[in-house]
């Protein structure tokens, strides 16, 4: 009946299509694409958003256009098209761009990135993502650096580096949770971050994290106007009971975790939910840490009653590996080895191209409901209210929808990981211990030397000169890191540098050391910063395969005038200090150093900053975190830097040190700190 009715409205609309014009005809054209999703017509889905689109620029609808836009390339993205996804998306950012169409530019980025990820080429999609938060941080914008870490979360997870996956993650929530109205996409950062946590076993973070979880849920209420116990939010609260439960049984709080179960079985409205397979999931494996067998088996009997039509390979794994230990627990032996058999024999057929097949066929229930939910709304509207509000319907159920999707990916390479462990641990002999200590020794002695190389190839004296008070400082987070600093005196001119390579680690110290030598040879012949940025530019994106860069601040004081030349390089705004005072230099935002070849950048002056100390930081300094992942930010270096009176550069840098210190609470550093502050004296 409801595919009739469907069908009945679509070919009405078709009718009177000949008879509409402008607006009206946009509208009704958006409709359709609407109903042409309640379908799984991928060809009358396509053919539908395309007339959308060719309408709206054919009216010369700038707003439509980028909507649509960013709609066909989630349509690609959702249906595996990914040679369409690489075809269009250069010329639809170029398009974005020039109209500033800054949330459709970055979402449709992020869609390129993550279908190189999920295509098997994870190394392109991570360049990409890094390109994204370079172009993303110059513009200040929040939604692109979050997307950015989203991407490299996803791409460092399928990389198995759960590190640095948690920490990209982290990052894209905390971007993202500065904007308002919060954005669904969130949803799925805080569940691939609860995922990598558990992951790694670290369920005190996990705690953490769900506290921020919960702040997320409750302003996105505020902000869509919508309630917990409303059935597009009530799948999202279910998940962050359960991840509250997950922490609860890491650290042992086991009436904890069967409360917070509770709270999540009052939001699955029904059995043939995932989250009510997780959910059976989590209660079995809470009663089986009770020493309640018998419960943990009623419940893992449930479940697999439910699993006969689950196509998620990961969770017919978790499910596997879960029964199997129950029957080891009940003398079982038997039924556990055979439940390992078939484990590894799912293994055998697991690939990235197959299980996202099988997360674009997820949640349709959900997606129909979201769809009509807002639909009612937008009948009340006027026309041209509609259009907005049909592509916001679209926009958001397909956010939720890829909550979903993205979810199932991150258990899907659990599974996988935890298989191919198991299978390793039995083929590793306990007598590649020795040998494997002994590598490790050598490959920190080898690491020990190479931070001992990189902090020799900056200066560690500094000037004794009466017109100039110059300082530096840099802490790399790991034994080797990628920030730099430097400075070259001719004459009466200070030529000097601070930066920051993209990445951690022996590839951005490397990086760095070629930077840094280019920039002493370039100072050398007294060019300008912006011809030694343009010159560095040149050689450094030359056979860059890697996609690495750096964002540079360079600047030639004069220190007879005090007059500064500077070129900042996509890196962050200096702070220049008065008498009770501090402000960031405004500056024209060039690109960073090394991505694209072909560039000019743009040099800038200032008179004269004769006693006013100019602080050069590399953005461990602002970005530093606690514990709670709550950021030193930028109102707080100002505002430490205008009360605090200046007595010399250096006892200005150990200050913030000191300051970044406590604020870290014992946390360890998340990036590399580098200072640079200099005071050209003028008595």
């Amino acid at each position: 009946m409801a595919v009739n009715l469907y069908g009945n409205e679509a070919d009405e609309i078709r009718r009177d299509l000949s008879h509409l014009k402008d607006s009206a005809r946009l509208s009704a054209l958006a409709k359709l694409y609407e109903i042409s999703m309640e379908t799984d017509d991928y060809e009358e889905q396509w053919q539908c958003l395309n007339d959308y689109l060719l309408e709206a620029r054919c009216q010369g609808n700038v707003k439509e256009t980028c909507d649509a836009i960013m709609m066909r390339t989630l349509l690609f993205y959702n249906n595996d098209q990914n040679d369409s996804v690489y075809k269009y998306t250069p010329d639809d950012l170029r398009f974005l761009a020039d109209n500033k169409s800054w949330v459709q530019y970055y979402r449709v980025w992020y869609y390129l990135a993550n279908t190189y990820v999920y295509a098997g080429s994870v190394t392109i999609g991570l360049q990409e993502a890094e390109k994204m938060y370079s172009d993303a941080k110059m513009r200040k914008n929040e939604m692109g650096m979050g997307l950015a870490y989203s991407v490299m979360g996803n791409a460092y997870f399928n990389m198995n580096n759960m590190e640095e996956a948690s920490d990209a993650c982290q990052k894209g929530i905390n971007y993202m949770m500065k904007i308002h109205p919060v954005p669904m996409d969130l949803a799925l950062l805080f569940s691939s971050q609860c995922d990598v946590l558990e992951t790694i076993g670290d369920y005190h973070r996990l705690q953490q994290l769900t506290l921020q979880w919960k702040d997320y849920l409750t302003q996105m209420l505020v902000d869509w106007n919508v309630t917990e116990n409303h059935v597009g939010t009530m799948p999202l609260w279910a998940y962050y009971y359960i991840g509250c439960a997950q922490a609860a049984i890491g650290l042992g709080n086991l009436d904890i975790a069967e409360k917070m179960l509770e709270e999540a079985r009052k939001k699955i409205v029904s059995e043939e939910e995932e989250a009510y397979r997780s959910w059976l999931y989590y209660c079995s494996r809470l009663s089986l840490l009770k020493g309640n067998e018998s419960e943990a088996l009623d419940y893992n009997n449930h479940l697999m009653q439910l699993m006969d039509g689950v196509d998620d390979q990961a969770e017919k794994v978790r499910f596997k590996q879960q029964r199997a230990e129950l029957m080891v627990r009940l003398n079982r032996n038997e039924e556990a080895a055979e439940l390992y058999r078939e484990m590894y024999l799912i293994n055998d057929s697991i690939n990235r191209h197959e299980s996202k097949r099988q997360l674009a066929e997820m949640n349709t229930i959900f997606h129909v409901d979201e769809l009509k939910m807002k639909q009612a709304a937008e009948r009340a509207r006027q026309q041209q209210r509609s259009i907005i509000a049909i592509a916001s319907i679209i926009v958001v159920a397909l956010a939720v929808f890829s909550y979903f999707r993205y979810r199932s990916a991150k258990r899907l390479k659990i599974a996988h990981n935890k298989l191919e462990d198991a299978h390793s641990q039995l083929l590793t002999a306990y007598d590649q211990l020795e040998e494997t200590t002994t590598a490790k020794e050598r490959i920190e002695s080898d690491l020990r030397i190479a931070r001992n190389i990189q902090m020799a190839m900056v200066p560690h004296t500094f000037p004794e000169r009466e017109d100039v008070d110059l300082y530096a400082s840099m802490t790399p987070a790991k034994e080797v890191g990628g920030d730099l600093y430097d400075y070259l005196i001719i004459g009466d001119k200070l030529f000097f540098c601070l930066g920051d390579v993209s990445g951690k680690g022996v590839p951005a110290s490397l990086f760095m050391a070629m930077a840094r030598n280019m920039f002493h040879v370039l100072a050398q012949q007294q060019l300008s910063p912006a011809e030694i940025a343009t010159r560095l530019n040149i050689t450094l994106s030359e056979d860059n395969e890697t996609s690495m860069f750096v964002t540079m601040f360079i600047g030639v004081a004069d220190l007879t005038t005090g007059h500064l030349d500077f070129c900042n390089a996509g890196h962050n705004p200096p702070v220049l200090m008065g008498e009770g005072s501090s402000e960031f230099v405004e500056m024209i935002p060039n690109a960073p150093i090394g991505l694209w070849p072909g560039l000019d950048y743009e040099g800038e002056e200032i008179a004269d900053i004769s006693n006013r100390p100019l602080l050069v930081y590399t953005d461990g300094l602002n970005e530093a975190e606690n514990r709670q992942q709550e950021q030193f930010t930028d109102e707080r270096l100002l505002d430490i830097l205008a009360k605090e009176p200046f007595e010399s550069s250096e006892q200005t840098i150990e200050m913030l040190k000191t300051a970044v210190e406590k604020h870290r609470d014992g946390a360890e550093p998340n990036d590399d700190l580098t200072m640079l502050c200099v005071k050209v004296i003028k008595i």
